[in-house]
């Protein structure tokens, strides 16, 4: 018989009675009924979680506050180093999530085909409602996208708009050149130079169009402190990702002006190439110079847009925007990060400075790189104790200082000898890993190039275990564009100027929002 709720005979049912009580009950005392709840949440994360017996913060053993928290302060890359230093290979950094030391198990955690899925984190990037290849979670989906930007990503493609990366090298040295017969001896901000020439570059073989910060000597309308303010929000939020439905994805964000993101520089430029190349048609996606002829190049833009024609309805016209649009945002501060801290390293160690110089200028006397001008891919890789130099660099500061978190499958897992239940988050953070002393050597903290060249077998089992560019199927995409810019301006900037730092023992300033935003690199430069 079903229960009645309403009076009868001037009297309540025990159901509406309870009905009441409990309301009055939840609307007087609210506050106290929350903070019992969290506090039993917290007891139970710390006590009674299968995770308990993994050591770690008291903090983070209770609640996701220590990753925001360490997060916020712009430093969670060298706090997971301090952490893995003192609890061991495993620790608890969250109520459900660990993190590992071990480069195996990191290979075996990114592996593809071992069902180890991106978590909620990746979904806080923009944009949401078009996830691209960094944050799409479903893995069909993922693999789909690949599949159509592995085209124009492959280095095959990058070489052939290697014309346009020498034509943004030759604008960032005339700047330099500028600044050396202007200021003399006056400090060059080396650092944002770099920054500067990587955007440039994305421009070029995004959309066939430069950014203009090289030209202009700044950030144009702030859109590197746009994209680093968005990786800071990504990052924080991504910690507790159901906040992103109160915050940017709550349609009252898109209503007010300053939060909007449709108008900086890098979404509008997007939209704008997809407008000027609307309707979508094969002759129509690559762009045609003001004469008749094609001007040689077909950007990413228009690959995406072929790959749209030829499968709309799995690939369709938001997803060209969110590639090439997230292609900007992933590329570029990563790219700046790892040039800078190259130089950085270089400048700081006489010994490294030196014997980079000996090798070029005896590359230049036998002929194996060109004593003026750009030098093309196949070159730099003649110069070894460079390729080392870069190695190195990826290795002691990698682009990425946030981890790179991964679900284990619903039956559990084992990583490197140990289980874990179905369900737990586990991160591997590439600052740890890369100073695993078992893998790199006693010296793992230490700036040493030299230990690429020692035994040619130790440096491909070394190798393996760099996680710079994430791995297995999600392996970052634009890497080879990344290593072509690296590997043509940075032999070329070493060949035709001499650098000292201006501030030498002076760290670089770094906050890891999600990117390792370096500052600081300042030079005094003189022509070779």
């Amino acid at each position: 018989m079903a229960i009645v709720l309403e009076a009868r005979d001037g009297k309540l049912s025990p159901t509406r009675a309870l009905i009441n009580t409990t309301t009055v009950l939840l609307s007087t005392y609210w506050l106290p009924i929350l903070l019992l709840s969290i506090l039993l949440r917290a007891l139970y994360n710390r006590y009674f979680s299968p995770l308990r017996k993994y050591p770690g913060p008291l903090l983070a053993s209770c609640s996701r506050l220590w990753k925001v928290l360490s997060t916020a302060r712009g430093q969670t890359h060298l706090d997971h180093i301090r952490l893995h230093r003192q609890y061991g290979p495993i620790v608890r950094i969250a109520p459900n999530e660990i993190s590992i030391s071990s480069p195996e198990a990191a290979r075996t955690l990114l592996s593809a085909g071992k069902r180890f899925f991106k978590t909620p984190f990746y979904s806080v990037f923009p944009p949401p409602e078009n996830p691209d290849i960094f944050t799409e979670t479903r893995e069909d989906v993922h693999a789909l996208k690949k599949r159509v930007a592995n085209v124009p990503y492959s280095m095959a493609a990058m070489q052939q708009l290697s014309p346009f990366i020498d034509d943004t090298i030759e604008l960032l040295a005339s700047k330099i050149d500028q600044h050396i017969t202007s200021s003399g001896n006056g400090i060059f901000d080396l650092g944002d130079y770099l920054h500067y020439f990587a955007f440039d570059v994305l421009g070029e073989v995004a959309f066939s169009r430069s950014f203009g910060f090289l030209e202009q000597g700044k950030d144009v309308d702030n859109a590197i402190r746009t994209i680093d303010n968005s990786q800071t929000y990504n990052g924080i939020v991504g910690q507790v990702p159901e906040l992103d439905f109160l915050l940017r994805r709550n349609p009252l964000w898109r209503v007010v002006p300053w939060l909007s993101t449709k108008n900086a520089l890098i979404t509008r430029m997007a939209l704008e190439e997809m407008g000027r190349r609307e309707p979508f048609r094969k002759e129509t996606a690559v762009l045609k110079t003001e004469g008749d002829g094609d001007d040689g190049r077909q950007d990413l833009m228009a690959s995406l847009i072929l790959g749209h024609l030829k499968d709309p309805e799995r690939f369709g016209v938001g997803d060209v925007f969110a590639v090439a649009h997230g292609a900007i945002f992933a590329g570029s501060d990563s790219t700046a990060s790892t040039m800078q801290s190259f130089f950085y390293h270089v400048l700081s160690s006489p010994s490294t400075y030196q014997s980079i110089l000996h090798e070029i200028s005896s590359a230049v006397a036998a002929g194996t790189i060109p004593a003026t001008g750009n030098l093309t891919w196949n070159q730099a890789q003649n110069l070894p104790y460079l390729q080392a130099c870069l190695k190195e660099a990826m290795r002691v500061r990698p682009a990425v200082g946030l981890n790179i978190t991964r679900l284990v499958p619903p039956e559990g897992a084992e990583l490197d000898g140990v289980f874990f239940p179905g369900g737990t988050s586990v991160a591997a953070n590439g600052w740890v890993l890369h100073r695993d002393k078992a893998t790199f050597g006693q010296d793992a903290d230490e700036w040493r190039p030299e230990r690429w060249l020692e035994n040619e077998e130790e440096a491909r089992r070394m190798e393996r275990y760099m996680f710079q560019f994430g791995g297995g199927s999600h392996l970052c995409i634009g890497r080879n564009l990344a290593l072509l810019e690296i590997n043509k301006v940075v032999p070329r900037l070493l060949r035709d100027y001499r650098f000292e730092l201006a501030h030498p023992g002076r760290e670089l300033k770094a906050n890891a929002s999600f990117f390792v935003v370096q500052s600081g690199l300042e030079a005094f430069v003189r022509r070779a």
